[in-house]
């Protein structure tokens, strides 16, 4: 399905470049000049690039501190239980899993629900 998605997104993306010569010309010189302009933001804005990089620079101590917090968090609970437990709801809304029927381990099923429904022809009376 994600094929033919892409499929057709190229065909609408193919269906509006122009056929003309000179229009093509046109559209070829304005992407030049767009990808020339984007190039050269930094040559033309260098305070707002320094403080990009700046805040950048902030940005990435701060989401790699952030990854090792939870790496480290995930590390320690992992080595002293299970973290699904505790982040759980407490146990007098619910009696542990072990405790539990099966059927309602995984949610609200009862065992009716749980039979396959059948899906071959009938037999006849006769059996045949």
């Amino acid at each position: 399905m994600g094929l033919l998605k892409l499929a057709a997104i190229v065909a609408v993306g193919v269906s509006l470049l122009p056929s003309d010569r000179e229009k093509q010309e046109q559209l070829y010189a304005r992407a030049a000049n767009a990808a020339t302009w984007t190039l050269t933001f930094c040559d033309r804005n260098a305070e707002t690039c320094n403080k990009m990089q700046t805040f950048w620079a902030e940005f990435s101590k701060k989401a790699e501190f952030g990854a090792k917090l939870a790496y480290d968090v995930m590390r320690e609970n992992g080595a002293t239980g299970d973290a699904t437990e505790r982040l759980s709801a407490p146990a007098s809304f619910e009696a542990p899993a072990a405790e539990r029927p099966i059927y309602r381990r995984s949610g609200t099923l009862t065992p009716h629900d749980m039979k396959p429904a059948w899906r071959g022809k009938t037999a006849n009376k006769d059996g045949i």
